[in-house]
């Protein structure tokens, strides 16, 4: 399935963790690294992954989804398929052109891939390119997607060495921020509207969807006597990190924040719009109403994070949100 990114709200996670940033080598070695997978295994990995996705989908059943997904995007496709069922849509299909396989270097495991491709659903093309991380949790096992997540704007140029091997960071050391702050700064970002007074650059995703979408919803929550509190409760240990040309990095993470939806006034009610994700998720897609919701949201960031030593800002390049739990 392919989980779309929605601008934050609102049709209608308590301490956070840090999450490390998975790979194999850390940096250049006096002989080039052995690829993790070759480029037929990858794309091969990548072929099976598209065939059983669009079989899954066609069906509406999640229970094929594990057998070729693995977290944070596993999470976030059974939430879509459940909204999807309630809601009565069907799934197009996906196709994929021009895939380019980046594999990472080393040994241990998880072992993972990027593919990048150009992709349509229903004949309708993505409006930018796809980047898709494959990860094999062990010897033999198979690779499942974890990430998917399209592009918004320009995307830096991934570092590669003389066989074309990428390079997957496996410390923070140098960043402008680290990938285990990523979600507390991103929050920060678009609650506070610091656009222009933080580390982040102007970007569609970052300020389009989540900064005037967060602002936007709240404002009309408001107007109809409702309350939003939105707070980071969890972050994803499932991050992938490959170096750019620049010494930068693009990575992919996680989070999940709770919003929780209160009258203004003390007899007041709450609504979930007709049709709305968050109504379907509940079970209740014509909307529900009452004194109080919770709703959990899954989010996945593509983000370049610049050196600090660069003078550049990091940017969100893609951004992708579903609900998941409503109550």
């Amino acid at each position: 399935m392919q989980a779309t990114a929605a601008t934050v709200l609102l049709v209608l996670g308590g301490t956070a963790g840090c999450g490390s940033v998975r790979g194999g080598a850390t940096g250049a070695q006096a002989s080039a690294p052995e690829a993790v997978v070759s480029q037929a295994g990858a794309t091969a990995a990548v072929g099976r992954y598209d065939e059983e996705n669009n079989r899954v989908n066609g069906a509406l059943d999640s229970t094929g989804l594990p057998g070729i997904e693995t977290e944070p995007l596993l999470s976030a496709d059974v939430a879509w398929m459940r909204i999807s069922k309630e809601l009565n849509q069907s799934v197009a299909p996906i196709s994929d052109q021009g895939i380019t396989i980046h594999a990472t270097a080393g040994s241990a495991y998880p072992r993972w891939f990027l593919a990048v491709s150009s992709r349509a659903q229903g004949g309708m093309p993505f409006p930018g390119p796809t980047y898709r991380v494959f990860v094999q949790a062990g010897p033999g096992a198979p690779y499942l997607a974890a990430y998917s997540l399209t592009a918004s704007g320009p995307v830096p140029k991934i570092a590669v060495d003389g066989a074309g091997t990428a390079t997957a960071v496996t410390s923070p050391d140098g960043l402008l921020i680290t990938p285990g702050s990523l979600a507390t700064e991103i929050l920060a970002h678009y609650q506070q509207n610091l656009v222009g007074k933080d580390r982040f650059s102007s970007s569609a995703p970052l300020d389009d969807n989540l900064s005037n979408g967060f602002a936007a919803g709240t404002k009309a929550l408001s107007g109809r006597g409702t309350t939003l509190s939105r707070v980071l409760t969890r972050t994803f240990h499932e991050t992938y990190a490959l170096r750019t040309e620049d010494g930068g990095v693009l990575v992919f993470t996680a989070d999940v924040v709770t919003d929780t939806l209160t009258p203004v006034r003390a007899d007041g009610t709450v609504s979930l719009g007709p049709r709305s994700s968050d109504a379907a998720q509940l079970g209740k897609p014509g909307g529900a109403t009452a004194n109080r919701f919770t709703i959990s949201r899954l989010q996945t960031f593509l983000t370049y994070v610049p050196t600090a030593a660069s003078g550049s800002k990091a940017q969100v390049i893609g951004y992708n949100e579903v609900p998941t739990a409503v109550s």
